[in-house]
């Protein structure tokens, strides 16, 4: 039975990754957007290298738009970070697929797996700024075989533009112990997206959704809104400010229709809420890397946990009400309150929420 440790510090995240890699004995295989020069970095990436240095395989993958512009300014500085870690024996890979720097089709994976038995993943990537955000992190203890380190050899062939038949195996429910691992593969598979459509249409009295942003699709939209209807409690938590402001102007339309179907729509007001997770009132949870957007759905590669465990439901859940301290409710009245330019903005960017 797997054993699932929820994190939502992101330091004490860092600091039980740190203590986990240093016990690896077999292969370390990491998956990040970026993993960026700092005090974490370099506390992980001494851990890599002792690692590496006593004989166990240690691999470390960055997404190439990721690296560059997730913190431009540290640019230089990664370089040097990614010479150390390679000179030490840790083998880094920086994911580049067909169309080096198009937004579409990046690995937005997150997960360090550590030998067969230990499992860290969530909505971090590797960067002291994270430590100043909300997020949600899990570490899985099981049995999980070669799975991440299978998953870590599908994204490398990708990237380095192998044949079909080389990057091609079984995806739709990769076993990780007594959970299930599901991914986004763009054009060809969204089995992350079908199962938090099973997430919510089985919830019978309550569902909750934390992301980092809020654009879900027309059918999973009319599936949020019918469950709120029905008289099934609709939770959703996102940040209220992002990275790419068209989202935040976008999601207000999503919300609204939402809120005007009895949804609870909040908007997280403090730093950041990078959380990645969704849960039911029947104990399933899903998290991971996974955003409630077209190109976590659709167009990316992603990677998430599905579980059944009413107390990680709890946990998540706690956490949830205890953010909404920072978090004003949207109501069906609030869109109506923004000013005409603002609404304006709004209307556009939602037009083109298919590509945000």
């Amino acid at each position: 039975m797997n054993k699932h440790t929820l994190f939502t510090n992101v330091r004490d995240y860092y600091a039980d990754l740190v203590v986990k890699l240093g016990e690896a004995h077999d292969e370390i295989s990491m998956v990040y957007l970026s993993f960026d020069s700092g005090e974490w970095a370099t506390r992980i990436g001494d851990a890599l290298c002792s690692r590496a240095l006593s004989g166990v395989k240690v691999r470390l993958m960055v997404d190439e738009f990721g690296q560059l512009l997730d913190e431009p300014r540290h640019a230089i500085r990664n370089i040097g970070l990614f010479r150390r870690l390679r000179s030490h024996g840790t083998q880094v890979n920086v994911f580049r697929p067909a169309s080096p720097l198009h937004v579409n089709n990046r690995m937005h994976c997150k997960f360090a797996a550590i030998d067969g038995r230990t499992v860290f993943l969530g909505g971090s990537n590797v960067g002291d700024y994270y430590t100043t955000w909300t997020d949600t992190n899990m570490r899985v203890d099981g049995d999980f075989g070669g799975t991440f380190h299978n998953v870590y050899d599908f994204l490398l062939a990708h990237s380095q533009g192998e044949d079909a038949a080389a990057r091609s195996f079984e995806t739709r429910e990769l076993p990780a112990g007594t959970d299930k691992l599901f991914l986004t593969l763009p054009s060809q598979r969204q089995d992350i997206r079908d199962a938090l459509m099973q997430l919510i249409l089985k919830a019978e009295k309550a569902v909750y959704i934390r992301t980092w942003y809020f654009l879900p699709d027309e059918e999973m939209l009319k599936a949020l809104c019918e469950q709120a209807r029905q008289g099934v409690q609709v939770n959703i938590l996102f940040s209220h400010e992002t990275r790419v402001r068209p989202v935040d102007f976008a999601n207000y339309i999503h919300a609204h229709k939402l809120a005007c179907a009895g949804g609870n729509v909040y908007r997280y007001k403090g730093k950041y809420m990078h959380s990645k997770a969704a849960w039911n009132d029947h104990g399933d949870v899903i998290l991971g890397s996974a955003n409630l957007d077209p190109h976590s759905m659709r167009l990316n590669f992603e990677s998430c946990l599905q579980t059944n465990d009413p107390v990680l439901a709890w946990e998540l859940r706690r956490a949830f009400y205890s953010d909404l301290a920072h978090s004003p409710r949207q109501t069906p009245e609030a869109f109506f309150r923004r000013s005409a330019t603002d609404r304006a903005i709004t209307y556009a960017c939602n037009l083109a929420s298919p590509w945000l």
